[in-house]
């Protein structure tokens, strides 16, 4: 008969600390989340409240439980600088186009004095369906076009030369490729949520989903514009390291050479309001605040004033659809967001540039 050892509970004393090492390591870890989430919530309220009970504020605010502090969420990735080169290279040919030398004349012969003082482009083309849509961010873009960023950001230019080029299937719902993101993640949805997405990213150009109502495959789904271009003044990157930049023709760049003298803040928006009243809707990148996340209704700008850059929590791009005036004649713009339609107007917001312009505002647009 053989006899059992006995037991000697310090025989396996390594792996008894490792594990409760590891147990209290994660139990701090999980309240130190905790804590720091407690603190976020705690300031973002706080920064609701000064919003709501401040009288030189012409928003209000509504507390937003997926709005996030100012962090580090810088990207790096590669860029195929090769395609790069070549969409420059298409932009130079499509501001030198006729299409373009049309649209400049049909812009230059606008007089500032039909200008009304409010325009909304779904009151204009009313029966346009895709201006009233507020998406929850695009797919085919994101997962087709090589040099047009990816989930973490990306160029709303590039994708204009893109559209031209190789055209856009249908999304949505019921379209070919609809948003394969699950939009419960937020609104919007934080930066980290993408970064996940981003290892999932492939481009699907062989069929449509099942059950698209127009039976149709991937390349014969495909929409095209004719050309892209830059309202505003900007530079493109053309090395990976961002040093080397080329200045791209723009319409206020080709307007502040042919008018005489440059242009003022005020010739500029207006140039900008009569593409939006001609031709549609433009693109405008622009710096996000902590405090936009949380907007409800009104005319947002940057509260407190005091140090807002400080508060940036990252750059955004919308679809500028119209413009109006407040009670002191200030220009503001309208314009549609992608965080959904449970936020802000229906989706929409209205927001004074003027504190914002200093950090160079891009505008895109394509016919």
């Amino acid at each position: 008969m053989y006899e059992l050892a006995p037991y000697d509970i310090f025989d396996n004393w390594e792996p008894a600390v490792i594990l409760g090492s590891f147990i209290v390591f994660m139990i701090l870890m999980s309240e130190a989340k905790r804590r720091a989430k407690t603190e976020e919530t705690q300031y973002l309220k706080g920064l609701v409240d000064t919003i709501n009970n401040a009288s030189d504020v012409r928003w209000k605010a509504r507390f937003n439980p997926f709005g996030i502090r100012v962090q580090d969420f810088s990207h790096k990735s590669l860029k195929n600088l090769t395609a790069i080169k070549e969409y420059v290279a298409h932009l130079e040919r499509f501001f030198d186009s006729s299409r373009m030398k049309e649209h400049l004349k049909e812009l230059e012969e606008f007089p500032d004095s039909k200008l009304p003082r409010h325009f909304d482009a779904r009151e204009k083309w009313s029966l346009c369906p895709s201006i009233h849509q507020i998406p929850n961010q695009a797919l085919d873009v994101i997962e087709c076009c090589s040099v047009c960023g990816n989930c973490f950001g990306g160029d709303p230019l590039k994708a204009m030369v893109y559209w031209a080029l190789e055209g856009v299937v249908t999304g949505g719902p019921d379209g070919c490729h609809p948003y394969t993101v699950n939009a419960e993640c937020g609104t919007p949805c934080s930066p980290q949520v993408y970064g996940i997405e981003q290892q999932k990213r492939f481009c699907r150009r062989d069929k449509c989903q099942p059950g698209y109502y127009r039976n149709i495959n991937y390349e014969e789904d495909k929409q095209k514009g004719s050309i892209a271009y830059t309202l505003f003044p900007r530079k493109m990157s053309i090395d990976q390291s961002g040093n080397k930049r080329v200045m791209l023709p723009s319409v206020i760049g080709h307007f502040n050479k042919t008018l005489k003298g440059n242009l003022d803040r005020d010739k500029i928006r207006n140039i900008i309001r009569k593409e939006l009243i001609t031709v549609g809707p433009t693109t405008l990148a622009l710096p996000l605040t902590e405090e936009f996340l949380h907007y409800d209704s009104g005319i947002f700008h940057p509260y407190p004033e005091k140090d807002f850059e400080n508060r940036i929590i990252y750059w955004h791009v919308v679809r500028l659809i119209g413009w109006g005036h407040d009670e002191e004649d200030r220009l503001y713009w309208i314009a549609a967001n992608s965080f959904g339609e449970q936020w802000g107007e229906n989706g929409h917001f209205k927001v004074d540039t003027s504190l914002l312009e200093n950090f160079g505002l891009e505008y895109e647009a394509g016919l």
